[in-house]
Parts: C-alpha cells; sequence; structure tokens
C-alpha cells in the first residue's frame, strides 16, 4: 500500500508524534541551553581556608611551644648546674660574713641562722630581683633536698644546712641561688622572633588557601555544570526512544486488518528503539562504573591479539571500509581488562568509521614507548573540526558530519576506560601534511 512507505509521517499525520521528534538532537557539538536553576554558593572553599588556616597555625603554635620548652629546659638544667657548683663555695664562706665572694651578676648567696633570718647577703648585682621570704621550716625542708628547686618566678636555688651561719650565730643554712629573669627574657625573645617569622608565612598559607579554595569552588561548580548537562543530554536521548516507542505502541494497538503491515513495522521499530535504549542505557552505567572508580576485571593481556580480533571484527562487519593493522615487534602484553580494553579500541575504530565516508582507510597500530603501550588509530578522512576538540572526550559530544546515530559516548568511554587502566587518550593536533583524525591511547606496561 501506498501509505506503507511513509510511516513515520502516517504517524505524526493522527497527531502520536510531534515533528521530528524520531530524530530530534541538541545542535552537535554546542553545550545544552543553561538550566534554569542557577548554581548556588558552596561554602567548600570557605572550609578549605579555614582548614588550613587552623592547620597552620596549630603546627606553628605546636613548634613555638616544643621549642620554648626546649629552650626553657636546657637554660634550667645549665642553671641548676651553676647552683650546684657553687653552692660548695657558698658554704666555705658561710662562717665569716666579712669575705665577699666572686659571684656572676646572677648570683645570690644567703645565710640564714637556724630561726630563718638573714644574716649575710652577697648578690652578684644590685639589681636582682627579692629572693622570697623562708621560714626556718621551709628552709629545714629545702636543705633535705640534693638538687637545686625553684624558689617564686625569679629564682632557682639549693640550700644547704652548716653549722655556722655568721659570727655569732651556731648553725644555719646557706642559699646559693642564681636569678632566672634572664632566662625567662631568652625565651620570650625566642616567642617573639618566631611570630614574627610565623606571620609571614601565615600569610602565605592565606593567600594558598584561598586560591585552593577558590579553585575547588570553580571545579565543583564546572562539575556541577557538567553533571546537568549530561543529565540534561541523557534524559534528552532516552525521550527520542520513549517518544517514538510511544507512537509506535499507539498504531499497533490498531484493530484494523488494513493496517497490519504497518502494525508489523511498528512493532520492529519498537524493537529497534528498545535496543537503542538498552544500549545507551548500558553504555551510562558503565561510564558511572568506570567514573566512580569501580574495581576491574585485572588479567594479562596480549594487545596484539586484541588487535587482530578488532580490526578481523571490523572487517567482517564492514568489508566496504578498509582497515589496516601495524604491529611493532616485541612484547604488547599489559595488565588490564581484556573486555574493557577491547571495546576501548572497538569503540575508536567505530568512530572513524561512522565519522569518515565510505572508502576511508583506517591504520590501527601497537606499539612500545617510554614505557607505555601505545595503541593508535589514525584515518585519512576530513578530521575533527578544531572547535570540537576541546570537548571531544565529553559526553554526547558529535559532530556535523556524523552519519549515523549514536549515542555520542562512544569516546567519553574510551577516555574513562584509559584513565581506569592508568593511561591517557589524546586527541593529536592536526598537521597541514596530513589529513584525517589521530588517537593515541597511552597504558602502563607491567612492572
Amino acid at each position: 500500500m501506498s501509505g506503507f512507505t511513509g510511516l513515520g509521517e502516517s504517524i505524526r499525520a493522527v497527531g502520536l508524534l510531534a515533528p521530528g521528534d524520531t530524530r530530534s538532537r541538541p545542535l552537535p557539538g554546542r553545550p545544552l541551553p543553561p538550566v534554569e536553576q542557577p548554581i548556588r554558593p558552596h561554602r567548600t572553599g570557605q572550609r578549605t581556608v579555614c582548614f588550613w588556616l587552623i592547620a597552620t597555625i596549630a603546627t606553628l603554635g605546636a613548634v613555638a611551644a616544643l621549642s620554648a620548652h626546649t629552650l626553657a629546659q636546657h637554660l634550667t638544667a645549665r642553671t641548676d648546674q651553676e647552683i650546684t657548683r657553687a653552692s660548695a663555695f657558698g658554704g666555705a664562706i658561710a662562717p665569716s660574713a666579712t669575705p665577699t665572694p666572686t659571684l656572676a651578676k646572677n648570683g645570690l648567696v644567703l645565710v640564714f641562722d637556724l630561726r630563718g633570718r638573714v644574716v649575710a647577703r652577697h648578690p652578684g648585682a644590685d639589681d636582682l630581683p627579692a629572693f622570697p621570704v623562708l621560714t626556718a621550716d621551709r628552709l629545714k625542708a629545702y636543705a633535705a633536698r640534693s638538687a637545686p628547686s625553684a624558689f617564686g618566678e625569679s629564682y632557682r636555688a639549693k640550700v644547704v644546712r652548716t653549722t655556722e651561719a655568721g659570727r655569732d650565730h651556731r648553725g644555719g643554712y646557706v642559699v646559693t641561688a642564681r636569678s632566672t629573669v634572664e632566662d625567662r627574657r631568652a625565651v620570650e625573645r625566642l616567642l617573639q622572633v618566631e611570630t614574627a617569622a610565623a606571620l609571614p608565612l601565615l600569610a602565605t598559607v592565606l593567600i594558598g588557601a584561598r586560591r585552593l579554595g577558590r579553585r575547588e569552588v570553580e571545579e565543583r561548580q564546572d562539575t556541577e555544570r557538567r553533571l546537568r548537562e549530561f543529565m540534561a543530554a541523557a534524559g534528552h536521548e532516552l525521550r527520542n526512544p520513549l517518544t517514538t516507542i510511544s507512537g509506535y505502541a499507539e498504531l499497533a494497538r490498531l484493530g484494523d486488518e488494513t493496517y497490519e503491515p504497518m502494525r508489523q513495522e511498528a512493532l520492529g521499530r519498537i524493537a529497534t528503539e528498545v535496543g537503542r535504549m538498552r544500549t545507551l542505557i548500558d553504555e551510562l552505567v558503565l561510564l558511572t562504573r568506570l567514573d566512580f572508580g569501580q574495581p576491574l576485571t585485572l588479567t594479562c593481556v596480549d594487545l596484539a591479539q586484541l588487535c587482530r580480533d578488532a580490526v578481523s571484527a571490523a572487517r567482517d562487519c564492514h568489508p566496504d571500509r578498509p582497515v589496516r593493522l601495524l604491529l611493532a615487534p616485541g612484547d604488547h602484553t599489559v595488565t588490564g581488562d581484556p573486555l574493557r580494553l577491547h571495546q576501548l579500541v572497538a569503540n575508536l575504530l567505530a568512530n572513524a568509521r561512522v565519522h569518515t565516508p565510505p572508502g576511508t582507510t583506517t591504520t590501527l597500530g601497537l606499539g612500545t614507548e617510554d614505557g607505555h603501550r601505545v595503541i593508535e588509530v589514525l584515518d585519512d578522512g576530513p578530521g575533527i573540526p578544531d572547535e570540537l576538540r576541546a570537548r571531544l572526550f565529553d559526553p554526547f559530544v558529535r559532530g556535523e558530519e556524523t552519519r549515523t546515530a549514536g549515542s555520542g559516548l562512544g569516546l567519553s568511554i574510551v577516555s574513562a576506560i584509559a584513565t581506569a587502566h592508568g593511561g591517557v587518550v589524546t586527541l593529536e593536533p592536526s598537521e597541514p601534511s596530513r589529513r584525517g583524525a589521530w588517537f593515541r591511547v597511552r597504558i602502563p606496561t607491567p612492572s
């Protein structure tokens, strides 16, 4: 029947499909229209800045506290050694208050009687801080200690029991002390120097953290934008076959026997669109799994045999498309997932086939370079437009010269598989001396 050849037009004529629904696609190579919902600002950048600032301050504070504590301990140990050495001299001069011992500027020798009264005082300098008042009981307790002790905030001293304390006193105590004022000032100066040195470092960390935070925000916003474009494109690609299936399903429900040939074709179209949807969903699931880093089935893969199988399958399925295979001598094994690596090569060959005119020769090459296995796919077709090169490995990107309907996920899957194997896929720059596209995949060799 004459209407049988225009099945799509007949469906649209009865209002089951809007014009252009079965082939509606976004403009090739161009980003989808922006989503109406704006991207809301995130606090990721502020959290990053605060984290690095707090971490830096905590680290600098810990270093300053540790260095100050170490210096204070060192100065205290040195002071105690000086006191221990000088305590013998202090006991020697204790019986007579007349001679004045030679002391360091921070040294002080006090002679107490048994009641705790000072009967002689020998300072090393006139401006020493006042020594704390000591009772007889405290003097007796300190004398029982073998090591010097802290006396207030300004002195460390050692108390020695003596049989004579001055000319008219039978028995007493000699206190050999050292002022710790200079030691405390040295620790304070160290902290001041460290604080002054830390300020430029904090400023540098703050500037770096702000830049890092700003970059994180930009990357997050770019990721959200690409995700929304991806979801919009995926929804668009799924909506087309669903609309087609809905229209043909309505047509298949017609009960008139006159429409039986058209009904059979409609059922065939439904099966075709279901297969297309299944393929698209499988590719989306695979791309998502690879992006989330799900583990691969790793084994030893001979890339040479894999390339031979891929070329043989391409020649059998498309005998009108010449495919050459160039294998460099040597070992071509890698550790990887054989199924995914075969899909990588098959997608590159399919990409060359669907984007080039009939008669175009495609070359598949395999070799080793700088510790990597290199897979190259070249063709002598018209090449790739410059405006598509930056977005070529993004999902749902198709060129204007695409002659066969596809999902636009082939090269995205190639990039994801290469990344999952620790490799990378690149589109080599076009050269005036040659035409066509040139893809290179580098996969690390087994260690």
